[in-house]
């Protein structure tokens, strides 16, 4: 008589579970115009995010065969505005107004607010002798909401772009040692998260090092080690606390001048502090080739098998099931159904193209697909394009319009299959080199097939931002 009534309590049981694991879904992000940690294992491996690129698929900014040229050194120093001894120091203000018209990424019953936004930005650089070098950054924020102060910060956020870096030189070895922690608790940032009431509060904090070894002229030989960790506040995204430990090596040659071909691999090892998600290992390997095909254009194309693997199913629907009342037995016939069992072995591919055609233009394609930890799932497949471009358009003003569109399917007997497209601008009026007003706009919107994961969004900004 058992199996009977278990099988008739699946089905509804089924509906009531798999409802909220549509609000949490998976987790990955590509921001407008910013680039952060993913909260795992990222666009390939931890390693290969650049938090300090403005670049919203992760991709590292190319420069193949080449150093700083003069502008791009003019830059660099124009981020230091002050000195203490032997220390210079950046220091930058920036106060602004958000409106937003769903808070909650709701498909229904949406929520809009006003949230001002205060800033601090500090860089500091010890240059300790002509080959060693200590680096900070920290960027700091608070979010204030007008009507829903629940939303409010909990804490000071942290940008992923702070970080601590100390970079020296042993013989012909560049030693880079770095540690980056964020807290973060944009819910829109995610792509794949939907209509949820409670912002995904959590600490990032990545350590690693890493070492590049120029052989010869032609011949260069990276390789490193990271460890990053996942906290998340609060019971809501609980199983999404973890460990990644992960070693990668990158050997590449320079073929002809403006021309680097080498081999991305990495390893790593995936421990959740949860008892319901499996451990698991991450492995990732393919060429790549890094081309300046001119003055003003440099290419990136990488490509090769990626797998994600875990050494039992994931049950993220214990804590729903629970709450149903059934039996052991027809709980049990629930999570078989509900557990994912599957793994990733897929390929990746990232390109990127940027081009600079003149000093007040340059603008960025990118593209990859990628396999992911998964939010609600084990895993995700994830492909994403998107274009960006940065234009001068007076002499005190810059535009900065940005596009992208992306495509997942996650693992699972319960698996989710959306879309995503976005659209922003930024104008951007200096005052002086010191004070600076911005206005923002972006629109996202989201479909996917499970109800009630849709959404759409606006946002505007407007923002002024002093460098002392």
């Amino acid at each position: 008589m058992k199996k009977p009534i278990a099988q008739s309590l699946i089905i509804p049981a089924l509906l009531l579970v798999a409802t909220p694991a549509a609000t949490f879904a998976q987790e990955f992000f590509r921001d407008l115009g910013t680039s952060r940690s993913s909260g795992g294992i990222g666009p390939v491996y931890p390693s290969e995010y650049t938090y300090e690129d403005a670049s919203p698929s992760g991709l590292a900014p190319l420069r193949p065969g080449q150093e700083l040229n003069a502008a791009q050194a003019a830059e660099e120093a124009d981020r230091y505005n002050f000195a203490i001894g032997p220390v210079q120091f950046g220091l930058a203000a920036g106060v602004g107004i958000e409106f937003n018209d769903n808070i909650t990424l709701a498909d229904h019953d949406r929520i809009e607010d006003f949230i001002f936004r205060p800033s601090l930005d500090l860089q500091a650089s010890w240059r300790l002798s002509e080959l060693n070098t200590l680096k900070l950054s920290i960027g700091a924020s608070y979010a204030k909401y007008f009507d829903h102060s629940e939303f409010d910060s909990r804490s000071v956020l942290l940008s992923p772009n702070s970080e601590l870096a100390f970079t020296l030189y042993v013989g012909s070895v560049k030693v880079t040692l770095r540690d980056r922690l964020s807290y973060q608790e944009d819910s829109y940032s995610l792509a794949t998260l939907s209509n949820t009431g409670t912002p995904y509060r959590r600490y990032e904090n990545q350590a690693g090092i890493q070492l590049n070894w120029a052989i010869n002229d032609k011949l260069e030989l990276a390789g490193g080690y990271d460890h990053y960790n996942l906290w998340t506040v609060g019971d809501a995204f609980a199983l999404q606390d973890r460990a990644i430990d992960t070693i990668f090596l990158k050997p590449s040659y320079q073929i002809v001048p403006g021309i680097k071909i080498g081999v991305s691999g990495s390893y790593s090892f995936i421990n959740f502090d949860s008892a319901d998600r499996g451990d698991g290992h991450g492995l990732l390997v393919g060429p790549f080739v890094e081309w300046q095909v001119s003055e003003y254009t440099n290419l990136h194309l990488e490509g090769g098998y990626q797998e994600l693997q875990f050494d039992k199913g994931g049950d993220f629907s214990n804590q729903a099931i629970d709450q149903l009342g059934l039996s052991a037995a027809d709980a049990a016939a629930v999570r078989s159904v509900l557990r994912d069992n599957e793994d990733a072995s897929t390929f990746y591919v990232k390109f990127e193209i940027d081009n600079k055609p003149s000093d007040i233009f340059d603008h960025r394609l990118a593209f990859s697909k990628t396999a992911e930890i998964g939010f609600s799932t084990n895993s995700y497949d994830l492909y994403h394009v998107e274009y960006d471009a940065n234009w001068k358009i007076f002499q005190h003003t810059e535009i900065g319009p940005v596009v992208f569109y992306e495509y997942y399917t996650t693992s699972g007997n319960i698996g989710e299959k959306a879309h995503r497209v976005g659209a922003g601008l930024g104008i951007r009026y200096h005052f002086s080199n010191s004070l600076t007003l911005g206005l923002d706009y972006r629109f996202i919107a989201k479909d996917s097939d499970l109800e009630g994961a849709d959404y759409r969004q606006n946002l505007a900004f407007l923002s002024l931002y002093y460098k002392f």
